[in-house]
């Protein structure tokens, strides 16, 4: 869902709750409204029944989520009777919001009152009858409202009451598999090797594994800010740890400070589930070059045979444009600022030149290896990405978006050795850059591979601003094992892999890095909300997440 600058700020003002839920069945959640009742912990009864209602389109939107597809409805033209009321009654960012991203399209979920009753699905329409005659309610209405952006839809539900009346929204997405700042299948190597967490680490963000995770605390801690979801901990010699002296080997600053997963946890979310369908659903968002220049308006991303070398240089001297593909000879520069999905593309080499404009959704995939590889070491981008390739990414550049760049660094990252993130709590340039990216920066990337997501220079204090997803491999460091330190691993966004990758070494008995680099991972806030998603996410088709909730009245 796109917002507009400084909206995801106001947003944690304004919402109930800010939660990624993975719903219930339709006649769970309004059969167990009392349960629900007690966790919302609002004020007013008529509240908890417009909340209970916004659970039951949720549930019904989660048959209808197609993953990266978006959601199955016949919306129809129109909205419903009482919409400019609901306007009325929200904040003005909310209003603001609306103007700019809700389409004049809606879908009645369902209409009961105590003289008629409609609802999409039998189900829902006996159990919200039932509802409404045990609660003494006058109207239920429930509608989906249509988003601009395919990926997202507006709920609303209305409660009515002898003339009272509340509302209740939220904004409804596919489940996104981003969800973490660090997402490990397995935390040891199919070669035996175990890759540990050592002192200084900083994993700013929701973390889980479906293994142990395996922990150094020789001459200092590694710090996980928020709750981690794990199997457990191991120590250095391979011990399972009891987790009355988790303390004693990890600084655990979430609340709660962990979970242990269960068997029926990890089964949730099968890595090989989510890859073959992943690779399904995103051929339908692409077409070869051919194709596009035939029918260049068509809303798609590009496709390629082979390996290619890819790079951004949005508002790089010298070389200026949003993303360049080259495969062999020949480029593929693609503009599309400042109006995406308005784009225009210009092949050049192995033959005539040719430029025309193209409707582009920012999703390049590629058959064999893509490479990030620019003109500098640093490539700056600017628009909402997907990188898919059925083998493996190798990063040769940083990856910043240019806005973030530019308020939030300097030239020196363009060169092999660019400035460490500073964690310090008097300054911390981390802060500052979370700030910045929530309330001002509307770029993100996806870098999504079968296999690995491999970083294959390793320049000094390297930043990966992205969502990386290594479905049957890992995210890793060429060369880890070689040469002398090269400082700080920066990600900013999430790590997703089905085994963990090496990114450097360390001195067991000091935790001192001996080579490649140590790990400062920190999870983009935006990610949470939905907001600026691009095309071509992973995401789990049949579930949903409710980004916000919010009380209208």
């Amino acid at each position: 869902m796109q917002t507009r600058k400084g909206f995801m700020t106001a947003l944690v003002l304004i919402f109930l709750t800010v939660a990624s839920i993975m719903l219930l069945t339709l006649y769970q959640l309004v059969g167990n409204y009392r349960t629900n009742a007690i966790r919302m912990q609002v004020s007013s009864q008529l509240e908890i029944d417009a909340i209970n209602l916004l659970n039951v389109g949720a549930g019904f939107l989660r048959n209808r989520s197609a993953g990266i597809l978006g959601f199955n409805i016949p919306y129809q033209t129109g909205l419903p009777s009482w919409y400019n009321d609901f306007k009325s009654k929200l904040s003005r960012e909310w209003r603001d919001f609306l103007e700019i991203y809700a389409d004049n399209k809606s879908f009645l979920i369902a209409e009961i009152t105590a003289s008629g009753s409609f609802a999409t699905d039998n189900q829902i329409r006996d159990e919200l009858v039932g509802y409404l005659s045990n609660r003494k309610l006058s109207n239920i209405s429930i509608y989906a409202i249509k988003s601009k952006s395919p990926f997202s839809v507006l709920i609303v539900a209305r409660a009515e009451k002898v003339g009272k009346l509340v509302y209740s929204y939220g904004i409804v997405t596919s489940k996104i598999l981003n969800q973490y700042v660090y997402f490990t299948n397995r935390e040891r190597r199919p070669d035996g090797v175990t890759i540990y967490f050592i002192k200084g680490e900083l994993i700013d963000g929701p973390v889980r594994s479906h293994d142990y995770i395996n922990i150094n605390n020789e001459g200092g801690k590694p710090t996980f800010t928020s709750p981690i979801e794990i199997v457990g901990i191991k120590d250095r010699n391979g011990n399972i740890v009891n987790p009355a002296d988790y303390s004693n080997f990890a600084n655990l600053l979430g609340n709660p400070p962990y979970r242990l997963l269960t068997s029926t946890d990890i089964a949730a979310l099968d890595f090989n589930a989510i890859k073959n369908e992943y690779k399904n659903s995103i051929n339908t968002l692409v077409r070869n070059y051919t194709d596009i220049r035939s029918e260049p308006l068509v809303l798609s991303g590009i496709k390629f045979n082979g390996d290619v070398t890819i790079s951004f240089a949005h508002g790089q001297s010298g070389s200026n444009y949003d993303i360049k593909i080259s495969q062999g000879n020949t480029d593929y520069i693609i503009s599309w600022n400042p109006a995406p999905p308005d784009a225009r593309i210009r092949k050049q080499g192995g033959g005539p030149a040719e430029e025309f404009n193209i409707k582009f959704n920012g999703v390049v995939y590629a058959i064999g290896n893509i490479t990030i590889d620019g003109p500098t070491q640093l490539s700056t981008y600017k628009g909402n990405y997907t990188l898919f390739s059925e083998n493996d990414i190798i990063i040769k550049d940083r990856l910043i978006p240019y806005n973030t760049f530019a308020s939030q660094f300097t030239n020196n990252e363009d060169g092999n050795n660019g400035d460490p993130v500073s964690e310090s709590v008097s300054v911390s340039k981390l802060a500052s850059i979370k700030n910045f990216v929530n309330t001002q920066e509307t770029s993100s990337l996806n870098l999504v591979a079968i296999n690995n997501v491999r970083v294959g220079e390793k320049l000094r204090n390297m930043k990966i601003f992205a969502s990386l997803f290594a479905f049957d491999g890992s995210f890793m460091v060429d060369n880890h094992n070689t040469g002398s330190p090269s400082g700080q691993l920066f990600v900013f966004g999430s790590i997703m892999q089905n085994y963990r990758g090496p990114v450097g070494t360390f001195n067991p008995r000091t935790g001192e890095t001996l080579t490649g680099y140590y790990k400062t991972y920190a999870y983009d806030p935006r990610i949470l909300t939905g907001a600026h998603q691009p095309y071509g996410t992973p995401a789990r088709s049949q579930t949903v997440s409710v980004k916000v909730v919010g009380i209208a009245k």
